[in-house]
């Protein structure tokens, strides 16, 4: 029992400094689907290492509570360590604060920062399974319960991170307590020996008792945590930094100005902005509208506020999820948002506030990134270009802009462009591009009203009167000049699909446009990859059955069949819960706690799952014929998936977070039955309880990266969410198949 109290800890330590040092990373590295993949992938596959390689040494240690907690002295020394290397890794492979990486760099950083800690926490696995198996006997039972007791570990540590930590805690604080917590359940495991190992518990407790009093005098921390964070900033004066629920809020100052980061990327400047960028996104919308009184802005500055005043506007909504940007831009910056008789903060996701309101506007104008990501790429869609449409008055304006060039427009940057300007155009009447170093983006409902003559626009610019530093009569007249129009847009209606909700193409588009950039080269890999298609997949079912046909000869039942239906499950698992995440933010919004939730319900359902086939197993007879039946149940369950959640995209009375989370629960039960009983099969055939337990775990943690990194960059936008559960689909197919094939060959197994 001590033990499995100590691996809850276990579990609870490794999702708080997973989510720690990658928190840390995208400071560094600004994320969009390929980065965030390199992260995760780093971090599943460095664990698989420790499980599987480190594993196979588990049968040469004593199988004693002191050797484990060993590895929890050694989770005490590396957390903090990396999270502070986490801090200074850009200038160690040289990348500027704030500066876009490239691929290798963010492998080479994610490597170097996550490694220590994914090690120890994938050796702790088997080595907890083997001394349990040595204490209490029946071992394919005890890996059972390590499994759920980890997966318990991790639900309470999200969920305490999600609502508790990040809210009242820094980084550093909440890693002292995370090390707090891992070294008290040493105390939990050494209260037995302390007869017989006197020397040894009571220096560990004592060292214990020296980080609590560390741990509770947060000056040194909050000190500490500033002093690293200015090591982050390397070549900036970092005045202030913090963490809120969503990202890293740092501000520097260079001479008189601020600079306002979210993440790492730049959110915008004060008081010098980007002036060309602010005023033309800011009065091109505006005076295509013969009289706006009220507009919506999504995402945006205080600098873009303060230019849409000048038209005299009524009333601006302005709409920004993380409160924290707003405090802290306020108290750097003369102006009160909340003071300014026009403008009212609604602290929501902007989708969420269309999908809500019943206001109608004149104008709505989104400042944001271009889809870079999933979560960004909720604002391009069809869908949501339908939503703005019924917001708008019967003269209303949409206006956004995408990166684009004026001396070169790329086929990767036409194909992005092409696809947003074909989607518009299924939605709005009157769609108009004026083009430059970025396309800015007009769309109404009423016919014909885009493009307004230059004229025209000149003349409401006169007689409103605007003060402005760049934008002028002439420099519109330079603007919208038609053989300039005509010549940057020409590329426009070209090859690009249209993009949906239910497949995200563009995030693709901008993923291929950001490696471009970067590595040209890979430019064959990337075309190649908009080609993929569904039936693509369907040569793995005859593939999947090689392991029969390689142990023929031997007349032995491939184990290696096992393995490779844990791979899958892995798989299906990592990709359905990525697929449920991204259908609800489309359907709730950007709100990470509820996202919280539903990662909570499917560690929960693996619990569950793991706990109930472990009280099940001595009972269990046929194992491979029930774990081929849990096989196609899964199969079965990514088949008919799509159904329900794009029914759920839709509006409902029942509120979103409790159909998806019983999806999400439903997902890891499944997943969870399938580890205890992968493990007994292998353990029949050998007695290396750490050495199967640290192999099994590492076949689940590959699935898990291939799904992780693939599911996100290439299936979701590429093959959309009905084809990505099918992909899961034909994988578990395909190990039920073989199961059933290799069971039929060697019958002997099906009596085990």
């Amino acid at each position: 029992m001590p033990l499995l109290v100590a691996f809850v800890a276990v579990g609870f330590g490794e999702t708080i400094g997973q989510v720690l040092l990658i928190r840390e990373l995208l400071v560094n590295f600004q994320g969009n689907e390929l980065s965030l993949g390199i992260i995760f992938a780093c971090w599943l596959l460095m664990i698989a290492f420790g499980s599987w390689g480190l594993g196979r040494f588990t049968e040469k240690l004593k199988p004693q509570p002191s050797t484990f907690v060993f590895t929890l002295i050694l989770y005490a020394f590396i957390l903090p360590s990396q999270l502070l290397l986490a801090r200074v890794v850009n200038a160690i492979i040289g990348i500027s604060p704030g500066e876009i990486a490239g691929l290798l760099h963010i492998l080479y950083a994610s490597l170097l920062v996550l490694t220590p800690l994914c090690l120890v926490h994938g050796f702790q696995f088997p080595l907890a399974c083997h001394i349990l198996a040595a204490q209490k006997g029946k071992p394919a039972a005890q890996v059972g319960r390590i499994y759920v007791a980890e997966a318990l570990g991790c639900m309470a540590g999200g969920a305490l991170l999600t609502y508790v930590l990040v809210h009242h805690f820094t980084h550093t604080e909440i890693a002292a307590l995370t090390v707090l917590i891992n070294l008290a359940a040493g105390i939990v495991l050494l209260r037995p020996l302390l007869s017989h190992q006197f020397l040894f518990s009571k220096v560990f407790i004592l060292a214990v008792c020296i980080t609590g009093v560390i741990f509770l005098n947060s000056k040194v921390l909050d000190e500490l945590d500033f002093l690293s964070a200015q090591w982050q900033w390397q070549g900036h004066k970092l005045v202030h930094v913090q963490n809120s629920v969503y990202q890293n809020i740092a501000v520097t100052q260079k001479g008189e100005q601020l600079n306002f980061f979210g993440g790492g990327m730049l959110l915008f400047t004060h008081p010098v902005p980007d002036i060309r960028f602010v005023e033309e996104m800011s009065h091109f919308p505006l005076l295509h509208h013969p009289a706006p009184q009220k507009v919506l802005l999504i995402g945006g500055t205080v600098d873009i506020i303060q230019e849409l005043r000048k038209h005299s506007v009524t009333e601006i909504y302005y709409t920004e999820p993380d409160p924290l940007i707003i405090r802290t831009a306020e108290d750097y910056l003369s102006v009160n948002l909340s003071q300014l008789p026009e403008t009212k903060v609604e602290y929501t996701d902007g989708r969420l506030f269309v999908q809500r309101t019943e206001e109608k506007f004149d104008a709505v104008i989104m400042n944001l990134p271009s889809p870079s990501t999933l979560q960004l790429n909720r604002f391009y869609t069809r869908e949501f270009f339908n939503e703005v449409r019924g917001i708008l008055s019967s003269q209303g304006i949409l206006a956004f802009s995408l990166p684009s060039s004026e001396a070169y427009v790329s086929e990767e940057m036409a194909r992005l462009n092409n696809s947003i300007f074909k989607t518009l155009r299924t939605v709005f009447s009157a769609v108009a591009v004026i083009p430059g170093d970025f396309n800015i983006f007009l769309a109404s409902p009423a016919s014909g009203l885009l493009p307004q003559s230059t004229a025209e626009i000149c003349r409401r610019f006169e007689q409103r009167g605007l003060d402005t530093k760049l934008f002028t009569s002439s420099y519109i007249r330079y603007k919208l000049s038609p053989q300039r129009v005509s010549g940057l847009t020409a590329h426009l209606g070209g090859e690009g699909e249209l993009n949906s909700d239910s497949k995200p193409v563009a995030t693709f588009y901008n993923l291929a446009l950001w490696n471009a950039m970067f590595y040209p080269g890979l430019k064959g890999i990337f075309d190649t990859a908009l080609k993929v298609k569904l039936w693509w997949f369907l040569p793995c079912l005859p593939l999947f059955l090689l392991p029969v046909l390689l142990n023929l000869r031997r007349k032995r039942f491939p184990v290696s069949s096992v393995a490779l239906a844990v791979l899958t499950t892995g798989f299906a698992g990592i990709s359905l819960s990525i697929v449920l995440l991204f259908a609800f933010q489309v359907t709730s919004g950007y709100l990470y706690q509820k996202i919280g939730i539903l990662i909570g319900a499917f560690m929960l359902g693996l619990a569950l799952g793991g706990y109930i086939m472990n009280r099940l197993l001595a009972r269990v007879n046929r194992d491979i014929f029930v774990l081929s039946q849990i096989e196609i149940a899964i199969a079965l369950y990514a088949f008919l998936l799509p159904y329900p959640v794009l029914v759920f995209t839709q509006p409902l009375l029942v509120p979103g977070e409790v159909l998806f989370s019983l999806l999400n629960l439903t997902t890891g039960f499944l997943v969870g039955l399938e580890f205890p009983l992968a493990g007994k099969v292998y353990l029949q055939r050998s007695n290396q309880v750490g050495q199967v337990a640290g192999f099994l775990s590492a076949a689940d943690l590959w699935g898990s990266v291939v799904g992780a990194l693939l599911t996100g960059v290439l299936f979701i936008p590429i093959l959309g969410l009905v084809g990505t559960c099918w992909v899961a689909s034909i994988f578990n197919l395909a190990t039920f198949s073989l199961l059933l094939v290799a069971a039929s060959v060697f019958p002997q197994v099906m009596e085990q």
